[in-house]
Formats: C-alpha cells, structure tokens, sequence
C-alpha cells in the first residue's frame, strides 16, 4: 500500500543487525512483532513452505520471486533473500535474475559461488573429497563475473549484494578469504563465507577481510552461543541470521493439535493465552490488518462515488 521501507544501506550504518529466517508473511508478522528491523528469506524455508521440497536446488526462480514480491509488499522491513547461485549460470542469467529479484521488492541478497548441485551428486561429491558436507563450486573468476553481472544490474538502487561463497570446506578458509577478498575489490559491499564456527575463525577473517561481513546462521551448543554478537561486531560482522520460526511455529501447531486431536475439541487452543496476552492483544496478533487500514481505503472508495 505505498509503503516507503527503509533501505539494508541505511540500517547497517545504524549498527549490526541480528537478522531472522522467514518464509512468508505471516512468519514476517511474527519477526516484526518480535523487535527485529529486517528479515531474511531462507531458500530452505521458502522451498519447505510453498513446494513442499528440501532444500536440493528443486525451487525455481519464478517460485522464489513469486513468495519475494509478496513477503516484500506486506514487509514494513528491508526483505533480504537468499538467492543461491543466482538461479543460473551464466553472468547474463545473474543479470537478468537480480534486475526482477529486485522489481520484486528484495532489498538485499546472497549471491554464491555453489554450482547449485545439492542433491545425490552433492553427497557423493563430499564423499570422494574427503566427506563432510561440501560440494562443487564455480571457479573464482566465473563467481567474480556473476558477482560484477549482479553489481551492474543493481546500479541505481538501494539493494545490497551479498557476495558469498561456498568453498570453505573444499578448500579451506584461506581461499575463502581470498575469494570474498576479490569480491569487495569489484564493489561487493558485504562478504559471507558460509560455515564459520568461532570467534578465533572471525579474528582471522576480520585481519584479512575489510568492511561488512555477515555471520550465516548463529547457533548455540549446550547453553553457550558459538560467538557473541558484540565480540564480532567489533571485527565487521554487521549481519548475523538465525532460524527459530521453523521450530516455533512447528511446536504451536504441533502442541495445539495435539491436544485438540485427543480432547476432540478446541478448548486448550481456543483458551490459550499465548503468554498471557489479552484477547484483544491476541486478536492483533493474528490479524494481518488489526487497524483495518484495507476497509477503511475501501469505504474512501465507496464514498468518493456515492451522489
């Protein structure tokens, strides 16, 4: 409805930003209403939600951008999307995807040097190099070419590319760093080298890799956060995502429909307070338009006709 949303740009020079999964509105909803000011679209997330599939490279473009233009139009936050390889091969495809990625409404993305092979060939891949869950990359100088197609493409907009790579546990974390490093040297204006597990891991990176850098996935083990946001702040890790949605949601539908199922009716579901919400607080929970703005525009509508 005309919403002016503030741009990745702005957000990063404000401070880091600590960064959740989603899939769709909804979960969107439920991210915002949390406190966070910007949300990643998860392949892995988008793919289980709307085709019903791991995450093995079996989404298309189209389906992605379907979910990304209407997650960014609901969104009153910058919508990042994970874009894999960039949904093809060649520098032009790169070009081509990123230019409708962007009429779609992403405000950022990831662009990776994977060759999109996730599936038996992934596995067997990792088995013959050593095991682990690696798998083929493009080489250094076409992942640059699809990097520079994405920059050109995004001359003239507020949309923030992501360049990362895969390569890490093939070849380690050295031409990893090398790689990124050329990255930001064409323009990239944030780096990703996806599986980094510690602080000791970022200190090295931060020595050899300048400007933003986004930390993929924080976890923790065993009650303690495998880095602390504050510690890799200070080394240029402005973006730190994280995936909780997925099990959240999934333990609610599960836990209301478990007990109905068994009580054969909705008394637990429809008495729960969700933490000690009012009904009304609840009621704008789960509206998508608690202020009626959609009826109210309708009604302008009407009236504006009306003799």
């Amino acid at each position: 409805m005309g919403k002016k949303v503030q741009s990745m740009f702005d957000l990063l020079k404000e401070g880091q930003q600590f960064c959740p999964c989603v899939w769709d509105c909804y979960s969107v909803k439920a991210a915002q209403a949390a406190g966070f000011r910007s949300v990643l679209l998860s392949g892995a997330a988008v793919s289980a939600s709307t085709i019903g599939a791991p995450d093995l490279g079996i989404m298309t473009v189209d389906e992605l951008l379907w979910v990304t233009e209407r997650v960014a139009a609901f969104a009153d936050v910058p919508v990042l999307v994970d874009f894999d390889e960039g949904y093809g091969d060649s520098p032009l495809q790169v070009y081509h995807n990123v230019e409708r990625l962007v009429r779609a409404g992403a405000k950022g993305f990831t662009l990776d040097d994977g060759m999109g092979i996730r599936g038996w060939q992934r596995l067997d891949y990792a088995k013959r190099h050593g095991g682990g869950r690696a798998y083929e990359v493009f080489p250094t100088e076409h992942w640059l070419a699809k990097v520079k197609a994405a920059l050109a493409a995004l001359e003239g907009t507020d949309c923030l590319l992501i360049a990362r790579t895969e390569c890490r546990p093939n070849d380690g974390l050295e031409e990893a760093i090398e790689r990124c490093a050329r990255a930001a040297d064409l323009g990239a204006p944030m780096t990703l080298i996806n599986r980094m597990y510690n602080i000791e891991e970022c200190q090295q990176v931060a020595q050899r890799l300048p400007g933003w850098k986004m930390y993929p996935d924080v976890i923790s083990n065993n009650g303690v956060p495998e880095v602390e946001l504050e510690d890799i702040d200070r080394l240029g890790f402005s973006l730190v995502t994280m995936h909780y949605l997925e099990k959240g949601a999934m333990w609610g539908m599960m836990d209301y429909g478990k007990r109905n199922f068994a009580s054969r009716n909705t008394i637990y579901s429809t008495e729960h307070d969700m933490g000690g919400m009012t009904p009304e607080e609840m009621t704008r929970c789960r509206s998508m338009d608690p202020d009626s703005a959609w009826l109210e525009m309708e009604r302008e509508f009407y009236q504006a006709v009306r003799k």
